[in-house]
């Protein structure tokens, strides 16, 4: 097993690695099982570390920037770290982290309540490539479009509906979907299929990415395509089917 030594893995998850740097490490997090999860346990502490108030105020400022977008992770943590400080004896040991949470698990604290976590655009730099993305040379005023974080079910029945509210003016639908870390593969399809059981969207050859310490495949669907209704995502990887999301789109002014 590598040996990645902690600091090495907050300096990249914090963005003070140099470019050049945090593109080796990035490489190597993604080819090397034991390095990967490395990262994901100094993820965990980092969030542990946040929900406590133990980060200095450098920390604290780059971990907002990075992870403040991650509403239901950062609402668990804080959950947890509650119970344990309202559990744990004065000067007990400090809380055991959790391995990779099962997917139906982390599709309920990703999807609160059965609804999406919906994200806007921020001015960071990301790393994941995105199918159907517009042309070069599109205006800079178009509007952003509508990013929703999923993350994929075993099954159909064990599934949350993610309910996702499409604003007219949005050009398009991204969706960024977090994946077992153990389900690495050269390519990856997306299919959105409506209730009708009829293919309304279809990415091929998607890539993985690392997007703050998760493992991540994106597709970006023009909204042209997408009316009000119900719909199934899955996702594949190679020939090998994935999981799973039911969702829920909500066209509104």
């Amino acid at each position: 097993m590598e040996c990645v030594p902690d600091t090495d893995s907050r300096a990249y998850l914090l963005g003070r690695m140099p470019e050049a740097d945090a593109e080796r490490f990035e490489a190597r997090v993604l080819e090397d099982d034991d390095v990967f999860q490395a990262v994901r346990q100094a993820e965990d502490d980092l969030f542990d570390a946040f929900a406590r108030g133990e980060l200095d105020a450098d920390d604290r400022e780059r971990f907002v920037a990075r992870f403040g977008r991650e509403a239901g992770r950062l609402a668990f943590s804080r959950a947890l770290a509650q119970r344990v400080t309202q559990e744990r004896p004065h000067g007990g040991a400090g809380p055991s982290r959790f391995p990779w949470i099962p997917l139906a698990a982390a599709a309920a604290i990703v999807l609160i309540a059965g609804g999406a976590l919906v994200l806007r655009p921020q001015p960071q730099r990301d790393r994941i490539p995105v199918a159907n993305a517009p042309a070069a040379g599109a205006p800079a005023s178009a509007a952003p479009p509508v990013v929703v974080a999923l993350s994929l079910a075993t099954s159909r029945a064990a599934g949350e509906t993610a309910s996702v509210s499409l604003p007219a003016a949005a050009p398009a639908l991204q969706l960024r979907v977090r994946l077992n870390p153990a389900d690495k593969y050269d390519r990856y399809t997306m299919e959105l299929r409506s209730q009708a059981n009829r293919v309304v969207w279809r990415g091929d050859e998607l890539k993985a990415a690392l997007d703050a310490g998760d493992l991540v495949v994106t597709g970006t669907i023009p909204t042209a395509s997408l009316d009000a209704g119900t719909y199934e995502l899955l996702v594949r990887g190679g020939a090998d089917d994935l999981g799973f999301v039911p969702m829920r789109i909500m066209r509104t002014p």
